[in-house]
């Protein structure tokens, strides 16, 4: 299933915030997105997936986003290159990311909290 340019409008009626917030999903592997737009439904979120890099970088230069869950591994521009766009480019600086990813080495963590990631989750 190709999730490139699909947006998926997520409501709950017992939302504290009826507004939501517009989440970016940034992953190659379609089972990632499926977990992720799966654990999410249940609250007010719009999210917006992208498989690749480019493609989450298309995104983010024609939308707002309150948040980004990013991969780190993908083929092309990785997750750890659009973190670092990202945070040197004053318009998506203040963008909280999520990196998820199986790359867990204290160093990769380190890494990825210095280049300015909000939190790292690792996955087994």
């Amino acid at each position: 299933m190709d999730r490139r340019a699909e947006t998926l409008e997520k409501d709950n009626a017992n939302s504290s915030d009826p507004g939501g917030g517009r989440m970016l999903v940034v992953d190659d592997e379609a089972v990632n997105l499926e977990i992720i737009g799966e654990y999410l439904a249940g609250e007010s979120y719009s999210l917006t997936y992208a498989t690749d890099g480019l493609s989450a970088l298309d995104f983010l230069g024609k939308d707002n986003f309150d948040c980004v869950i990013l991969g780190r591994m993908m083929p092309g521009i990785d997750g750890m290159e659009i973190l670092r766009r990202m945070k040197s480019d004053a318009r998506y600086r203040n963008i909280p990311v999520i990196m998820q990813t199986a790359a867990a080495s204290r160093e990769q963590v380190a890494e990825g909290l210095r280049l300015g990631a909000y939190y790292y989750l690792t996955k087994p």
